[in-house]
This record gives structure tokens, C-alpha cells and sequence, in this order.
């Protein structure tokens, strides 16, 4: 029979594994989501055409590479973790609850012609994914649910790497009031945000290691 102990953990570890798979399947819908605006518009794929349909098709790719990168995010702080509590649960939810709304704004700044509106929606909906990341990390990486060997620093760089992101998409919304178009041309500063981002969070975690 087994141990009372060894029964506890052995339950443990399979609630925290369904926590990852329940969330890498709600990343998959959501990306399958998003192709779901991609359609062939009726008669020859002439020129009118596809500059009708070039929008979606960007659309697509802004929102796949930005849900990508945050599944790997996602991916990297659960692979830091052994076990999960209620908070963890809640914050996990919140996040992918985000994740899952991302399609809408996409569909809506996919339309052709940028608006405001539609620019203010969708930066303000992926600075919402960001920042909810930031906050499900601080509620993961706690001692309790952290693996043997993780450190106060490797918390710290986690979230500098999260922040950036989301600040831009934040700081472009003012912007999209006077030009929709140049907001939306600002988001490419999230990348160059991002490698500052690690650059920062990497230089954290060494110092506060190194204490």
C-alpha cells in the first residue's frame, strides 16, 4: 500500500499537471481562433482582392507571434514550478482569460482601415496579457511552488523580461488618438523593448544572486 505521503505528492504533481495542460490547450484554441477570420474572398484573388484580404492575413500574424511569445513565457515560468495553490489557479485564469480575447481586437484592427478605436482595443487588450504574465508570475514563483535551486534573482528576471511589452503597448494608446496608424507602428518597439528586457532582467538576477 502506498504511503500517505507518497499518495499526497503523487496527487499533487498530477492536479499541477492538468493546471499545464488545461493552459497549453486554451493557448492552442486561441490561436486556432484567430484563423478563423482568414477567408478566400469570393472571385479571382486579383489585385483588389488582396488588398483586401492583406489587413486579415497581418492580422493573423501580428496576433500569432504575440500569443506564441507569451505561451513561451508561460511555458518557461511553469517549468520553474513543482506544485500549484488558489492563488496560482486564479492568476493562471485571469491570464488565460486574456489570451483567449486576444482574437476579438485582432479581428477588429484586421477590418482594413485603422481607427482608434480598434488600435486603442487591441493595445490595450495585449498590455492586459502582459500584465496579468507579470502578476501570475509573482503569484508562481513563491517558495512553496518553486523548484529546488530557484532564486530570488531568476523571479526578478522573469519579470524585467515580462514589462517592457506591455509599457509599449500601454504608452501607444495616447497616440492612437492622433494617429491610428503610428500607433500601431509603434508596437514594433516591442521588440527592441523585449531584448532591453532581458538584457536588464539578466544583469538583475546576477546581482541579486550574487548577494
Amino acid at each position: 500500500m502506498p504511503h500517505p505521503k507518497a499518495r499526497d505528492d503523487h496527487n499533487a504533481h498530477r492536479q499541477f499537471e492538468r493546471l499545464v495542460f488545461f493552459s497549453d490547450a486554451v493557448f492552442a484554441i486561441a490561436i486556432t481562433l484567430l484563423v478563423l477570420d482568414l477567408r478566400a474572398p469570393a472571385g479571382p484573388l486579383d489585385e483588389q482582392a488582396w488588398r483586401e484580404i492583406f489587413p486579415k492575413v497581418l492580422g493573423f500574424g501580428i496576433s500569432f507571434f504575440v500569443i506564441g511569445i507569451y505561451w513561451m513565457a508561460h511555458h518557461e515560468l511553469f517549468g520553474s514550478l513543482e506544485s500549484e495553490d488558489g492563488p496560482l489557479k486564479v492568476a493562471n485564469l485571469a491570464f488565460l482569460a486574456s489570451i483567449v480575447f486576444l482574437p476579438f481586437p485582432t479581428s477588429v484592427i484586421a477590418e482594413g482601415v485603422p481607427t482608434t478605436t480598434g488600435a486603442v482595443l487591441y493595445a490595450g487588450s495585449v498590455a492586459a496579457v502582459g500584465f496579468l504574465l507579470t502578476a501570475l508570475a509573482l503569484a508562481a514563483r513563491t517558495p512553496a511552488l518553486m523548484q529546488e535551486g530557484e532564486t530570488r534573482g531568476g523571479t526578478a528576471r522573469f519579470v524585467c523580461r515580462t514589462l517592457p511589452v506591455p509599457l509599449v503597448f500601454i504608452l501607444s494608446i495616447p497616440l492612437a488618438f492622433y494617429s491610428p496608424i503610428w500607433a500601431m507602428l509603434s508596437w514594433w518597439a516591442a521588440m527592441p523593448a523585449g531584448t532591453l528586457g532581458r538584457f536588464a532582467g539578466d544583469r538583475l538576477e546576477r546581482r541579486l544572486d550574487a548577494k
